[in-house]
């Protein structure tokens, strides 16, 4: 493996972890800090001195004083010059000298002390958010544990309900309405369930903590499998759901993690768009990186929540809230996704217009 293949896998691999990557930009800062106090510092201590060195280098420079005396008694006065004794070149040598091992000292010092700064700085930073992180290690145990607690109870209700529906014995419409009711919403709650075990995972930055498998992935082919797979769905509603010439490129990561982006993407598009209505889904190459696009012609976004749509649980405005049943948490997902990935998620949209959900990645 290439040197610049190593450096690319580990600056992934840095910006993935989230914790790792911050205590890197916070010691930095504070870094940044220190250095620029100590060249403050030590800049005003070599001009001090300095200054003093040239003052007194002055003060024994030879130079000559034009004076008049007077001469006979109401004559012209005669010019006369007095010489004031000059340091010798060796002393001014000394001079020169001493600041250059000043300077040279100052120097050495402020090196030594900013990489002392910056391990101190390391530390300070670990220091500093390992409270965050604890905390948040712990609010993602209790989504794992709650999600695991919810999924029996909610798969035996499922199943419950879908037998009685099946048993003759049940006449009664009203009942029957009733349990299909039930039913679509255990559903609806198994789904946000699911959503939130997937969020536990992706923010915890693998599965129960550990690093999730990379490999060498074709957006391409997912595209194409996520198109395959939602073209069911998207019969269903009246959209048509199409793949535009794909580009050929590869990037490393997680293949079911990009799975799940693009088919959250896709299924919000699919949600958002009226019969009739169109969702594209397209892979352009664009220098060093590659660019995975779904493209639809849906009710759009309001600028208003635009800023707020990956955040968990925000609903946008009333018309997207009841359209469908989603969990609120399908973009937060995919943004977490993106941002392990060391990708950029860019969100274009306006009402009646459609949406533009653009995820860009470096090539390898």
């Amino acid at each position: 493996m290439t040197p610049l293949r190593q450096f690319g896998e580990w600056a992934t691999g840095l910006r993935s972890d989230p914790f790792r990557w911050a205590r890197l930009k916070l010691t930095f800062s504070y870094l940044a800090i220190i250095t620029i106090i100590v060249v403050i510092l030590s800049s005003s201590v070599y001009s001090f001195h300095a200054i003093n060195v040239s003052r007194a280098e002055h003060h024994f420079t030879e130079r000559f004083e034009l004076r008049t005396i007077p001469g006979s008694p109401g004559g012209p006065l005669i010019p006369q010059i007095t010489v004031i004794p000059s340091l010798p070149r060796s002393f001014e040598r000394s001079f020169y000298d001493y600041l250059e091992d000043l300077r040279r000292s100052i120097i050495i010092g402020d090196i030594i002390t900013i990489i002392i700064a910056g391990a101190l700085s390391f530390l300070l930073a670990g220091r500093t958010l390992r409270p965050i992180k604890e905390m948040l290690d712990r609010q993602s145990r209790f989504f794992a544990n709650a999600t695991h607690d919810l999924r029996t109870p909610l798969a035996v209700m499922t199943t419950e309900d879908e037998v009685a529906l099946r048993r003759k014995s049940i006449d009664d419409s009203a009942a029957r309405e009733v349990i299909t009711s039930n039913l679509e919403e255990i559903r609806r709650m198994s789904k946000m369930v699911e959503q939130m075990r997937i969020l536990s995972r992706t923010q915890s930055g693998g599965n129960n903590g550990r690093p999730v498998a990379r490999e060498e992935l074709d957006l391409s082919e997912i595209a194409r499998i996520v198109v395959s797979k939602m073209a069911r769905r998207a019969e269903e509603l009246g959209v048509s759901i199409v793949a535009d010439p794909l580009s050929e490129g590869s990037i490393r990561g997680n293949r079911d993690s990009f799975e799940r982006a693009l088919f959250n993407v896709a299924e919000n598009a699919l949600s958002y768009t009226p019969s009739g209505g169109e969702v594209r889904i397209s892979v352009q190459r664009d220098g060093t990186h590659l660019e995975l696009a779904v493209i639809d012609s849906g009710i759009g976004i309001s600028e208003k929540d635009l800023p707020h749509i990956t955040e968990p649980f925000y609903r946008a405005d009333e018309a997207r809230s009841t359209n469908t049943g989603g969990s609120g948490l399908g973009l937060t997902i995919v943004a977490d996704i993106v941002t392990a990935h060391s990708g950029t998620l860019h969100i274009d949209s306006a009402p009646g217009k459609g949406t533009a959900v653009r995820m860009r990645f470096h090539l390898l």
